[in-house]
C-alpha cells in the first residue's frame, strides 16, 4: 500500500514538472475619461454631446475682467453667473462670484428652492458654480482621480490597503488606510468660506438630525439613440414628484420635484476592489439627492420609490448625466413652467475615453521625486 502510494506520488510530481505552466491571466483593459461638473442656477445646461466644446471653453485663456468697478446697485445675478459661467467665460465669471458672492449665490438659491433641510448639500455644492474638470483613471480594480482645477489626484488600490493622495503643484504625498478615508475626500475641491450673515443651511447642519417620509413617484421615458463621443448611448428621463411629510427635528414637510436626463453608453461602470462606496462629486441620480452629504446633523430622510416607465441601464456609464431641482408650494410637484429654466442643475459630462493597459500601471504609483508629507 505505501509503495503504490509513493509511485503514484512520483507519477503526480513527474506530470507536474513535465506540465507546461500556465501563465497568470492579465487584467482585463482599463479606462480612463475626462469628466466636467458643475452646478446651473435658473440657466439653460449645455445639450448631451457638448463635453469637447464646454472642455475647449474651460481651457481657452481666462478674460480678464474689466478694471471698472460695478455700480454698487447692481448686486449680482444668478443669472449673469450662471450665463458666464455655462457661456465659458470662467475669468469673467471669477471675479463676480469669487468669495462670499459664490457661496450665497448658490446658498440662498437651494434655501430659496428647497429650504433648509438640504443646507448640507447646499454647502458641498459652492465650489462648482464654475466647471470642474476631473480625470479618472481604472485598472486592475485600481481608481485615480485627477482634480485638474485643484492641481491633486488620489489614487484608491483598496487590494492593497492604500488611499494615496497627492499634491501635484508640491510634489507631495500620504497614504491612508481605505476604511479612514473620509467621505466625499476624492475629487473634492476646497470648500469655500461659510455665508455671513444669516445661513439656514449652516443651521440644519448643526441641528439635531430631524427624520422624514420621502415618498418619490418617478416616471421614465426614452429618449431614443444618440451619439456621444463617437459612442452610441440611450437617453432616458424621469421626473420625480417627491413628497416630504411625517417629519422631526431639522426635516420641513413639503414637497419638490427632480428631473433626471442621462445618456447611458454600452460600458460597463468601472469597479474599485473592495473599497468603500465613494460619492460622486455632484449628484447625478435621485438617490444621490435623497441621501446628501451629513455632517453633524441635517434631515435624515426614510426614502419609497414607486417607479414606472422603461428599466434605466444603471450598471452602464453614464456620458450625460443632468439632474434638476425644483421647488414645489401645493401637495405635490408642480412642472417648471416655460421659458427660461428654473432650478438648481447639477450636470456631469463625460468624455476623451480611452482603453488602459498594462502600460498604465504606473499611473497607479507614487511618482518619482514626490515627498512624503508627515
Amino acid at each position: 500500500m505505501k509503495r503504490s502510494l509513493l509511485r503514484l506520488t512520483g507519477a503526480i510530481a513527474i506530470f507536474l514538472l513535465l506540465a507546461p505552466s500556465r501563465p497568470f491571466a492579465a487584467p482585463p483593459p482599463g479606462l480612463s475619461y475626462d469628466e466636467i461638473v458643475r452646478v446651473v442656477i435658473n440657466a439653460t445646461p449645455p445639450p448631451p454631446g457638448s463635453f469637447q466644446t464646454d472642455l475647449a471653453a474651460l481651457q481657452a485663456p481666462a478674460v480678464a475682467s474689466s478694471p471698472t468697478p460695478a455700480p454698487k446697485k447692481r448686486g449680482i445675478s444668478l443669472g449673469n453667473i450662471a450665463s458666464a459661467v455655462l457661456g465659458g467665460n470662467v475669468g469673467g465669471a471669477a471675479g463676480a462670484i469669487a468669495g462670499d458672492a459664490a457661496s450665497n449665490a448658490i446658498g440662498n438659491a437651494m434655501d430659496a428652492q428647497l429650504g433648509a433641510q438640504f443646507g448640507a448639500l447646499a454647502a458641498s455644492m459652492r465650489g462648482f458654480l464654475t466647471p470642474h474638470l476631473l480625470r479618472y483613471s481604472y485598472y486592475n480594480g485600481w481608481e485615480r482621480i485627477d482634480d485638474v482645477t485643484a492641481q491633486n489626484a488620489t489614487i484608491r488600490k483598496c487590494d492593497a490597503g492604500q488611499v494615496i493622495t497627492l499634491d501635484l503643484a508640491k510634489k507631495t504625498y500620504a497614504i491612508l488606510d481605505p476604511n479612514s478615508e473620509a467621505a466625499m475626500t476624492s475629487a473634492r475641491p476646497a470648500a469655500p468660506e461659510p455665508r455671513k450673515g444669516r445661513d439656514p443651511g449652516a443651521a440644519s447642519a448643526t441641528a439635531a438630525p430631524g427624520t422624514a417620509n420621502f415618498d418619490v413617484i418617478a416616471t421614465t421615458r426614452s429618449l431614443g439613440s444618440q451619439r456621444n463621443e463617437n459612442l452610441a448611448t440611450v437617453g432616458y428621463d424621469s421626473t420625480a414628484a417627491v413628497a416630504v411629510t411625517k417629519s422631526t427635528g431639522s426635516c420641513r414637510d413639503g414637497s419638490f420635484a427632480i428631473k433626471t436626463t442621462e445618456y447611458y453608453s454600452t460600458l460597463n461602470r468601472p469597479k474599485v476592489t473592495a473599497c468603500p462606496l465613494r460619492r460622486a462629486p455632484i449628484p447625478q441620480t435621485v438617490n444621490d439627492v435623497m441621501t446628501p452629504p451629513q455632517s453633524s446633523g441635517g434631515c435624515r430622510p426614510t426614502v419609497t420609490f414607486h417607479q414606472s416607465g422603461p428599466a434605466i441601464p444603471t450598471a452602464k456609464l453614464p456620458l450625460y448625466s443632468l439632474v434638476t431641482m425644483n421647488a414645489a408650494g401645493g401637495p405635490s410637484p408642480a412642472p417648471a413652467a416655460s421659458g427660461t429654466p428654473s432650478g438648481i442643475g447639477f450636470l456631469t459630462e463625460r468624455g476623451n475615453l480611452k482603453t488602459l493597459d498594462a502600460t498604465a500601471a504606473g499611473l497607479f504609483e507614487i511618482p518619482a521625486g514626490f515627498a512624503k508629507t508627515p
